[in-house]
């Protein structure tokens, strides 16, 4: 029994050997320009083309990257890497996605907010003007108006403060939206150039670590892309009280149409 189990040992260990010299051969071909069908989508396109040349044995080993190389000895890193890739696109793909709701949104608010003020009393200065739930009258920079000045305008009919103020404060987080969107891109274009480096690769615990930061990324863009669509909601479901002639502006005297009695 014991000749049995030295006997097969010796067998296997003599098979692992092979296995070992066959791969070593296979990756100097591969190297060498000759294709024998190991990983080549895992390369580069500039890597495949090298390798693919075949007239004059043009390819060789100086045409490959040390990326590369690592690409072609490693099958996990090689898997790995493809991996992070495929979800860097995916998070590009998102946050770019995001962005384009973030612009969309922006636009319709932004034609929400001229349609409030075309609604909103416009005090002898041309300043426009909004009254709030307590009586008082701001303009639309958030000055206080004097009291003297807003009596005699009919207020029931015209969009209330707090109604502009909450479009303003959506506008105002459409910009900060689209300002970490765009730092999100700025990221990811900077992991993808660190999956990409050819003379310095990253290591697997870097992949792992970038294909963590990259989920992170994904993940926010989806909430983000919640508060877009709860802000488009906000201000989509709200309705604006407006006067027949929007476009009517007040001078120094108030008129008629504007006076209660």
């Amino acid at each position: 029994m014991e000749d049995y189990f030295g006997e097969f040992n010796d067998k296997s260990g003599a098979a692992e050997e092979v296995r070992q010299r066959l791969d070593f051969e296979d990756a100097q071909r591969e190297a060498a320009g000759i294709e024998i069908g190991r990983i080549p989508r895992f390369l580069s396109s500039d890597a495949r083309e090298a390798i693919a040349e075949r007239s004059g044995n043009r390819a060789s080993r100086s045409s490959l990257s040390a990326l590369d190389i690592l690409l072609l000895n490693d099958p996990e890193y090689a898997q790995i890497h493809q991996a992070a890739l495929d979800e860097n696109r995916a998070a590009q793909a998102a946050v770019t996605d995001l962005q384009d709701r973030i612009a969309q949104v922006m636009g319709k608010l932004d034609t929400k907010i001229e349609e409030t003020l075309d609604q909103a009393v416009t005090l002898p200065d041309g300043r426009k003007a909004f009254m709030n739930e307590n009586g008082e009258v701001y303009t639309a920079d958030g000055e206080l108006v004097d009291p003297a000045i807003t009596e005699g305008y009919d207020w029931e009919s015209r969009p209330t403060h707090e109604t502009y103020l909450s479009l303003t404060q959506d506008r105002a987080r459409l910009d900060e939206l689209r300002n970490e969107s765009q730092r999100h891109s700025l990221r990811l274009g900077e992991i993808l150039d660190a999956l990409e480096d050819e003379d310095d690769p990253a290591t697997k615990d870097e992949i792992h670590s970038l294909r963590r930061e990259q989920d992170g990324i994904s993940e926010r863009a989806q909430e983000l892309d919640g508060e877009v669509s709860h802000i488009e909601n906000n201000f989509g479901g709200a309705t604006i009280d407006a006067r027949p002639d929007q476009t009517q502006t007040i001078s120094s005297i108030p008129k008629a149409e504007d006076l209660t009695f």
